[in-house]
């Protein structure tokens, strides 16, 4: 991979975080974020490009860098070396004793990770709040809202997704997705020219997780029609309430 295909794919990632950053406001004068990193290619993309971002963005920020150790992870401290050392940033290490909480009291025929994913943001909430950060930086992209759309819709009988800015239900923290318009392809397009390796975990994800067998699905209708995610995406904000199945409006429209 040559230096051109490093500039096309870092200024078409660029282009997508900033986008999405000024359509929802996501970031505003003098934020405090607060990047969640996992030491997936996500979140390492998501913590570079807010760094990388810094330096012409209209308004002023400010980047913590924090890692919740579930401690599923095995070889964090190399993740945080690089950041150190390449990105010019500590990352903050909490431990949180989740895998010995997900040994007790997870069902074994049942895939963990929705308990875990309360136990993480929980956490993250409850630091949020304690050190007076304005947003939590997640690295969810496209894919990722997408098939939580689609999840939702099939096991929870409800529409929604993952917002690309969220207030949480007490009203106490704000969630912002600045890769919400980037495609996982993009993503890992990038980040193969980051010079590092993600963190290598080893949890207890059952190889029928219902989010696999989503992403599967989309990747066979995608091969059809490849515009397909993006109109997805597009569907969750452009709604036709009219025609939803919504108990009582029907009275609205028989007078």
């Amino acid at each position: 991979m040559n230096h051109n295909s490093r500039r096309y794919f870092e200024k078409r990632l660029r282009k997508k975080v900033g986008t999405a950053i000024h359509d929802y406001g996501m970031i505003r004068q003098g934020d405090r974020i607060m990047v969640a990193v996992s030491g997936g290619k996500d979140s390492l993309v998501l913590l570079k490009v807010l760094i990388d971002l810094q330096k012409s963005a209209p308004v002023e920020y400010e980047v913590f860098p924090v890692h919740l150790s579930t401690g599923f992870e095995k070889d964090f401290p190399r993740i945080a070396e690089w950041a150190r050392s390449t990105l010019g940033t500590e990352i903050r290490v909490i431990e949180t004793g989740i895998s010995d909480i997900l040994a007790r009291v997870s069902d074994p025929e049942k895939s963990p990770c929705a308990l875990c994913s309360r136990l993480r943001r929980g956490r993250l909430y409850s630091l949020a709040r304690e050190e007076g950060f304005s947003s939590i930086a997640l690295g969810h992209h496209l894919d990722d809202i997408i098939e939580t759309f689609f999840l939702r819709c099939f096991y929870t009988g409800q529409i929604g997704a993952m917002a690309p800015v969220r207030i949480s239900n007490d009203g106490r923290n704000r969630v912002i997705r600045p890769l919400a318009y980037c495609k996982l392809t993009l993503v890992e397009a990038y980040f193969r020219f980051m010079d590092i390796a993600p963190v290598s975990y080893a949890c207890m994800i059952r190889p029928d997780s219902k989010r696999e067998q989503i992403r599967e699905y989309l990747r066979i209708l995608e091969k059809d029609n490849p515009k397909m995610k993006n109109s997805i995406f597009a569907s969750l904000g452009n709604i036709d309430m009219k025609s939803l199945c919504l108990k009582g409006d029907y009275r609205a429209h028989t007078h």
